[in-house]
């Protein structure tokens, strides 16, 4: 039953042709008219928008870098923005475009009416998109990581636990915490893609922003050379309680921090973060903790929501409860799922 409510959710979060046909065209359509005044430019997908966890109706993330410009050091981003915001408001069928130069990293916003889509325009976001190709790599090396990614973005959204800028965790946190699971769960569902590299050597590098982001990113080379390919034979409801249950209990979050570039257990202690609550690695980003900016009340009420999951989808019953036109809706009840 839980199999197919799993399987349920991602298709009916998932981006249909029509809109992916819908973001092809944006993209085209931003790069033919930004490479009129700007030849050198290049524009590149990141984020949930290609990591293989969108949702449907998710704003595109936009990387623009120029090929003979390495990284962003030297460029007046600002004022680049700034140009960009004041060059697209005159394209056709783009509205509401600003340039938002305030932010930690400045963007351009638009939305492209014809397609309904909301997209945002950032330079150099280079790392980011390195990210999106470890992601998207998890997500293909096994489908059930795909479609566990869905039930928890969905299940974070709809207890409303999963937005950063509200002091919560981002869906990418999720994400990870997920993929950290299947790589911990027994025998693995998945690798840990950042140190498949051959014993006794040193890690390769791949340098960007200072920051390593190797990982082993040959999709065929890892199927035939990891060991656990396959080999777990779980469902996606065993997994998905599984998931809950750890941690709502299992997980140590007080200690260890979630980290899915090792397979040793990292310390908060030898990251010298020492807040109590979750904290969560960015794979090559280490000096980023997805959980810093969580509250312990927030901490404590993540908890709660995983908790309740574990108790509502691992509860039997036998006949259908009453008052849900689908069961789906009785499993994403957010009366079920949180305290308030």
């Amino acid at each position: 039953l839980i199999d197919s409510v799993c399987e349920h959710v991602a298709r009916d979060w998932e981006p249909q042709e029509p809109e992916l046909r819908d973001r092809d065209y944006i993209m085209n359509d931003l790069n033919r008219y930004i490479k009129k005044f700007w030849p050198k430019s290049e524009l590149t997908l990141f984020g949930s928008s290609s990591n293989g966890f969108a949702f449907r109706h998710s704003d595109l993330d936009i990387s623009l870098t120029f090929r003979d410009v390495a990284t962003s050091a030297n460029l007046d981003c600002i004022s680049l923005i700034e140009e960009l915001s004041e060059r697209i408001k005159r394209m056709v069928g783009m509205r509401n475009v600003v340039a938002i130069t305030s932010a930690k990293v400045p963007i351009v916003k638009l939305f492209h009416h014809q397609c309904q889509i909301e997209a945002d325009i950032s330079l150099y976001n280079v790392l980011a998109r390195e990210n999106t190709r470890l992601l998207s790599l998890y997500a293909d090396l096994d489908p059930r990581c795909r479609t566990l990614g869905y039930m928890v973005k969905l299940f974070a959204k709809i207890c409303d636990i999963g937005d950063a800028s509200r002091g919560s965790l981002s869906s990418y946190a999720y994400i990870l915490m997920m993929i950290f699971y299947l790589q911990k769960v027994s025998p693995p569902v998945l690798p840990v893609l950042q140190e498949m590299h051959p014993p006794g050597t040193e890690k390769p590098e791949n340098l960007v922003d200072g920051w390593n982001a190797w990982f082993y990113s040959d999709r065929r080379k890892v199927v035939s050379e990891w060991g656990g390919y396959n080999r777990n034979r779980m469902s996606l409801g065993e997994l998905w309680i599984g998931f809950l249950n750890f941690y709502a209990g299992d997980w140590d979050d007080k200690r260890l921090v979630v980290s899915i570039r090792q397979s040793r257990p990292l310390t908060k202690f030898e990251k010298m973060w020492n807040s109590p609550c979750i904290a969560i690695e960015d794979p090559f980003e280490l000096s980023h903790n997805l959980g810093a900016g969580i509250s312990r009340k927030m901490n404590l009420y993540i908890k709660k929501a995983f908790i309740n999951g574990r108790k509502l989808f691992g509860t039997p019953f036998k006949q259908n409860p009453p008052g849900y036109r689908t069961i789906q809706d009785y499993f994403f009840d957010p009366e079920l799922l949180t305290d308030g």
